[in-house]
């Protein structure tokens, strides 16, 4: 009985100083949402009058639109923190359905792999989207969990946007549908 108890102890005294250092640090490994607060991003998205500040990235994963056997990264990019509105959603539509920010992804159009994006501003009422060749999406880091990386694009000349973001999007959210 004795033995059993001091092992219970120990178990009970290692959970109880990983959750006290963990705490003391900021990150929590019994927290549900450890993840759910997003990224850094740093940079501007310049269309027609109007110059956005983008501050924050969120990384979600969802069954692709066309190809549902397929899995879809897509980077959400805003000026403000979506994190709790992002994980209220239940579905890929409503964590991409901004009022404000831009989404970025890579799609095979026809055969080509291309950068995707939508910009939104104006609570909604102007948007923009487009696509460009891959060399305009550079990532330093594109694992499971985590995108980081510069996208730079300029299309003034067409009427469009001048982006120049950098961003570390951690995965906050992977939707099934």
């Amino acid at each position: 009985m004795g033995r059993r108890f001091v092992r219970s102890l120990k178990v009970f005294s290692f959970i109880f100083i990983l959750t006290a250092v963990s705490g003391a640090i900021g990150f929590s490994p019994f927290s549900e949402n450890a993840s759910a607060a997003g990224g850094t991003a740093k940079g501007t998205i310049k269309y027609q009058d109007k110059t956005m500040e983008i501050k924050h990235a969120y990384l979600v994963k969802a069954p692709d639109t066309f190809e549902p056997s397929k899995i879809a990264s897509t980077i959400i990019l805003s000026p403000k923190d979506i994190s709790k509105e992002i994980a209220a959603c239940d579905s890929s539509m409503c964590a991409t359905g901004l009022t404000e920010g831009m989404t970025v992804g890579k799609e095979d159009l026809g055969g080509t792999m291309r950068v995707v994006y939508w910009y939104v501003t104006n609570d909604g009422m102007t948007q923009y989207s487009g696509n460009d060749d891959l060399s305009t999406l550079v990532l330093t880091t594109d694992t499971a969990d985590k995108m980081a990386g510069k996208l730079t694009v300029d299309i003034t000349d067409a009427g469009g946007p001048k982006i120049d973001v950098e961003f570390d999007a951690p995965l906050v959210k992977e939707f099934k549908k």
